[in-house]
């Protein structure tokens, strides 16, 4: 018998979260935002769970960098606890990081899982539904929630896999921004 594609998921992250591995990624996947996303329209404020992928969430990032801003780009998914605990988190750093735009990215999730999930925790930010994962992929993402965070540059600075904490994301925030 074989574990769903949702159950996988779910046990690497209870794993990782009760045996503490939640952290930044020992080496940082080489990524070329800029090639990755060329012709590639960059989702917009207002975009909820645009269909994309990879290309979509690095075409952000390029977009942000071309704007001096840094990138904080969330991987979630409806089906994760986890993810449901620090989106609020994730939220009130929005209102208030200056000079970082943020993306969710809903991955491995149905539409009709993830659109409800979205709307009642009041996601700000475009979102794209990344059906299969390229996104997560890309980052090296072990686990849910993964979140990668991109310099001004649009370089990646630091991938966190697992749940964020107030301190950890104060910390991450100050190091892409100037």
């Amino acid at each position: 018998m074989r574990p769903s594609r949702r159950l996988i998921p779910a046990v690497l992250s209870a794993c990782l979260l009760l045996s503490g591995c939640s952290g930044s990624s020992a080496t940082l996947p080489d990524l070329d935002v800029a090639a990755d996303s060329a012709g590639v329209d960059a989702p917009r404020p207002g975009d909820v769970l645009l269909d994309g992928g990879w290309a979509q969430t690095a075409a952000f990032v390029r977009d942000a960098a071309a704007a001096g801003e840094g990138t904080v780009v969330n991987i979630f998914a409806s089906w994760c606890g986890p993810c449901e605990s620090e989106l609020p988190l994730l939220l009130a750093a929005s209102a208030t990081a200056d000079g970082v735009r943020f993306l969710g990215v809903a991955s491995e999730d149905r539409r009709e899982d993830a659109e409800p999930f979205v709307e009642r925790l009041e996601v700000t930010w475009p979102t794209i539904l990344d059906r299969t994962a390229l996104t997560h992929i890309a980052l090296d993402g072990l686990a849910m929630p993964t979140t990668a965070f991109f310099d001004t540059t649009g370089q990646l600075v630091s991938v966190v896999i697992g749940e964020l904490d107030a301190e950890r994301l104060a910390d991450e925030l100050a190091a892409i921004t100037p």
